[in-house]
């Protein structure tokens, strides 16, 4: 009984996931738009209507070196982000516990997650899915020892930047609650806060949140660090040639990557994880204001961080490899100072 309560709590969480995760991006251009004094989409229509509308429209074969492979790797990340989710949950750290439902098992889904935008660079070297009557290159011609670039090439070594040391803040942040708890089991961590409060509102937490906010924004390839996808060079690169139902599982994908950053957020920094504990509900009023705590902080905190990154977004140039070393790198430093004050605190 108890197991077949739990499927039900994981996969209600799933569907508040679904529907909450779709306004996310309709929030972020919204708020974005009000801070550039513009009136902005509807909150349905860069999530929900976007998606709604790309899975009717009509399906094209990309120009691609390996074709189906390409066109799978958005379901990959819906598929990523997803099992994260679940990992969160506490039942599944019951059932399943170790290091699957560790930091080590976060750390090593989100940087899978990136490396996806590295293989979507390399498998397509074409324009809007077709043959073009002029090559896609960005620079160099057909002369002795010219090197030629595709726009996806110049993408794909810049996702390879991003992967290397543009997420560094954010994996330094997932480790300080790690330190002050002494596990890396997300159990634990949300065991802790409920005995001593959230770790949010120490030293460490405050400093390991700026880390992870920055840090945040170069994973969801968010202004000023989506110089993967620079409009004025490289248009969208590795996304731009996915369109009708591909298009959307991406948009989908993204869009839950966002709550799931909250969640993760409410979990290591709040000791409050994503879920529905249908369970609770036999403890009457306790039960039903501890199943609201566990649905809406997660909730609040993915609205915060999406908010939080369109006013970034809107008042931040796109920012090029000059740029974003030294940030990453002062931010890095955040994030360490963060890790001694947590060791010595």
């Amino acid at each position: 009984m108890y197991e077949l309560t739990a499927i039900g709590s994981i996969i209600l969480t799933f569907i508040i996931a679904g529907l909450v995760c779709l306004w996310l991006p309709g929030i972020e251009k919204k708020v974005e738009a009000r801070v550039q004094q513009r009136i902005g989409p509807n909150l349905s229509s860069p999530g929900i209507y976007m998606t709604l509308k790309f899975f009717f429209k009509e399906v094209l074969s990309p120009n691609a070196r390996m074709p189906r492979v390409y066109n799978a790797l958005p379901f990959v990340i819906l598929l990523i982000v997803s099992v994260i989710l679940i990992i969160l949950t506490p039942d599944v750290a019951i059932y399943v516990g170790g290091a699957a439902t560790s930091l080590v098992a976060l750390v090593g889904l989100l940087k899978v997650e990136e490396i996806v935008y590295l293989f979507m660079s390399s498998f397509s070297q074409s324009i809007m899915s077709k043959t073009m009557p002029f090559p896609d290159q960005s620079k160099g011609g057909k002369h002795l020892d010219a090197k030629q670039s595709f726009i996806e090439q110049v993408s794909a070594s810049r996702s390879l930047r991003l992967i290397s040391f543009g997420s560094l803040p954010f994996y330094i942040a997932l480790f300080i609650p790690a330190i002050m708890t002494g596990s890396i089991d997300f159990f634990d961590i949300t065991l802790y806060q409920l005995l001593y409060g959230p770790i949010l509102f120490t030293l460490p937490g405050i400093l390991a949140t700026i880390a992870f906010f920055v840090g945040f924004l170069v994973i969801i390839n968010e202004n000023p660090f989506s110089y993967m996808m620079g409009h004025s060079d490289v248009i969208q690169g590795p996304l731009f040639e996915y369109v009708a139902k591909y298009r959307a599982i991406y948009t989908m994908g993204h869009a839950l990557l966002i709550f799931v950053g909250g969640c993760i957020f409410s979990t290591l920094f709040l000791g409050v994880a994503p879920y529905v504990d249908l369970g609770m509900l036999s403890l009457g009023w306790i039960g039903v204001i501890s199943i609201l705590i566990h649905i809406l902080v997660p909730i609040i905190c993915s609205i915060i961080l999406a908010a939080a990154a369109s006013v970034v977004s809107a008042f931040s140039p796109l920012y090029t490899n000059r740029e974003i070393l030294p940030t990453i790198l002062g931010t890095s430093v955040v994030g360490v100072l963060a890790l001694v004050v947590a060791v010595f605190i």
